[in-house]
């Protein structure tokens, strides 16, 4: 079983972890969240994660909120270590494909099938067009 933890600044995590309780249920239980507060060094959090990681074979799967934060920094360094799978970039639908299908853990194609599904969930529109109805395939 892959141990899945959502680190980014301030309280971001926990809200998207109640957002994933809300849509993805049960599927969301066990999730890990790490909050860098103001004060806080995530250079602690890594060591602390370093220990446990080490120790075990369970695949990590950690989702950090943006690339080249201090948090993503910090937390980049456990790829040294074989059972360790970074995301940056967090987004909802990252987090929904992580609980919904790699509780078993993530290979190669599994991960950019999550990236796939984080990347179809950014989208732009604009103003004073013409609204047309979108169709939801997943719900």
């Amino acid at each position: 079983m892959a141990q899945i933890i959502i680190a980014t600044h301030g309280g971001l995590s926990k809200g998207m972890l109640d957002s994933l309780h809300m849509v993805a249920g049960g599927a969301a239980d066990g999730i890990e969240t790490y909050s860098l507060e103001f004060g806080q060094n995530p250079n602690d959090y890594y060591e602390e994660l370093r220990e446990r990681i080490a120790a075990t074979e369970e695949q990590f799967i950690i989702m950090c909120d943006i690339k080249g934060g201090s948090v993503h920094n910090a937390l980049f360094r456990l790829t040294e270590l074989p059972n360790v799978v970074i995301f940056s970039g967090l987004t909802m639908g990252m987090a929904l494909e992580i609980a919904l299908t790699a509780r078993e853990g993530l290979d190669a194609d599994a991960a950019h099938r999550v990236l796939d599904a984080a990347r179809e969930g950014v989208t732009v529109a604009f103003g004073g067009a013409p609204v047309e109805e979108e169709e939801d395939e997943d719900f």
